[in-house]
């Protein structure tokens, strides 16, 4: 064959692979969660924030790094609700602040001990084999969340699940370029409440991409929530059409919000950047 006969033939497989690939972006599709008992997905998310607060009138900013690595069991599936059961298994964080690092490893005992980090230590060791029971519809709707497992750290894993772990999908089918918006509540004890666009940006036959674009407020529905938030949060996801689950997200999430410590409260920046990966091991 010659290169020119082999310039032509190689020509026309990519026109091909175009025309599929353009007729599989223009086709309506259904995104929901395909999920049977018994299924299970490993879940890290790797955190990075800096939180910039004025206290007595002293300025701070606090640096963290934290990964946290889970494990998710679909218990049941059940007239369209999916009860999720997501352990967490180990948890890795680096703070600074004050020119003082603390930091923490749930399988590094000597991380434990220092005078800094032993009450951190000591709430963040109670997570770790607890569970967070979810119950969502076949869309991702969460209908209820049940975190009284991990006691005083339940609020921070509503917050981790905020949006950057899970979608949630239209009723109806859409196509490239469709968008749709929804609003999320982790739970009802949460501090702040997202409401989030998604477009669809691409679509194979393994999977869905879709860029995010949300608004972060106070959970009003919450007696308790310690001042207003407000920010933003950006990003985008790959879903696997298989079962409907995020497989890869990156998010950015930006807010001002209310701190309280010690009974006194004081206005706060964060800036969050927040990479998780999911996996189906069984």
């Amino acid at each position: 064959m010659t290169i020119k006969s082999n310039i032509l033939l190689l020509t026309s497989a990519l026109l091909l692979a175009g025309s599929v690939s353009t007729a599989v972006a223009q086709k309506s599709i259904e995104l929901k969660y395909k999920l049977l008992p018994g299924d299970q997905f490993s879940n890290k998310s790797n955190i990075e924030q800096t939180i910039q607060f004025e206290a007595m009138g002293q300025k701070a900013t606090l640096d963290q790094d934290m990964v946290f690595y889970m494990t998710s069991f679909i218990d049941s599936v059940k007239d369209g609700m999916i009860t999720q059961r997501t352990v967490f298994d180990h948890i890795v964080m680096d703070q600074q602040i004050f020119g003082m690092q603390i930091k923490y490893d749930s399988q590094d005992s000597s991380t434990f001990d220092s005078p800094m980090g032993a009450e951190f230590a000591t709430q963040m060791n109670k997570m770790i084999g607890a569970a967070v029971i979810s119950v969502m519809n076949e869309r991702g709707q969460v209908d209820r969340m049940d975190v009284s497992a991990l006691g005083d750290a339940g609020d921070m894993s509503g917050n981790l699940n905020s949006g950057n772990n899970y979608a949630v999908y239209p009723d109806h089918k859409v196509k490239v370029g469709d968008n749709w918006t929804e609003q999320i509540t982790p739970q009802e004890s949460s501090n702040m409440t997202v409401n989030m666009t998604y477009t669809l940006t691409r679509s194979t036959r393994q999977q869905a991409m879709l860029s995010l674009n949300g608004t972060l407020s106070e959970n009003l529905t919450n007696p308790e929530s310690n001042g207003k938030v407000d920010g933003t949060m950006k990003g985008e996801m790959t879903i696997d059409r298989k079962t409907g689950m995020v497989s890869l997200s990156k998010i950015q999430m930006d807010m001002t919000m209310q701190m309280e410590k010690d009974g006194m409260t004081f206005p706060a920046t964060v800036t969050s950047f927040i990479d998780t990966e999911i996996k189906k091991i069984k």
